[in-house]
């Protein structure tokens, strides 16, 4: 399975880097993202999750853009949980900043709901969930590395290739 998320990751990558138009300043933008939740209970390792982002920028502004951000990420390889194995399915909303030029730094903030199934039963909550990055615009694509706190002690550390689309 992590030979699959790889091979998807340098996909996306490669994809990116052969992007030549200029990337448009407010629009809607779709993205991949993939990377592992790391679960601080004791006995839990990483599980591998994979995502969807959809977002839009609205405001193009010296400092930097504005956009509202949604995404469903969810396990493609479980972690090793105390008993059995551990998954989690997100769902979330969030406010982005992203700082003006190609190289920029990202911070957002918003809720999340998540579902983390174990042996043990399922727990599904909705919680404040923020996140910090670091990115580089390739044309259209944005090509960002970023650590999100999902909820107390799950954390998430993902790659993202993000697409702008024509509107």
């Amino acid at each position: 399975m992590r030979k699959k998320l790889l091979l998807l990751v340098l996909f996306c990558f490669g994809s990116a880097l052969f992007v030549g138009a200029p990337r448009a300043a407010d629009g809607l933008y779709i993205g991949v993202k993939a990377g592992s939740m790391n679960n601080d209970a004791s006995g839990f390792d990483d599980s591998t999750n994979v995502g969807v982002i959809l977002g839009y920028e609205f405001l193009n502004a010296a400092l930097g853009d504005i956009a509202i951000e949604g995404g469903y990420s969810n396990t493609v390889d479980k972690g090793n949980a105390p008993g059995g194995d551990w998954e989690i399915e997100t769902f979330a909303a969030y406010g982005v900043f992203r700082s003006a030029g190609p190289l920029y730094i990202k911070a957002k903030a918003g809720a999340l709901r998540s579902n983390i199934k174990a042996l043990a039963g399922s727990n599904t909550s909705t919680d404040f969930s923020a996140g910090v990055g670091g990115g580089f615009s390739l044309g259209i694509a944005q090509l960002e590395v970023e650590y999100t706190r999902i909820k107390e002690d799950v954390d998430f550390l993902s790659l993202t290739v993000n697409f702008m689309t024509p509107f």
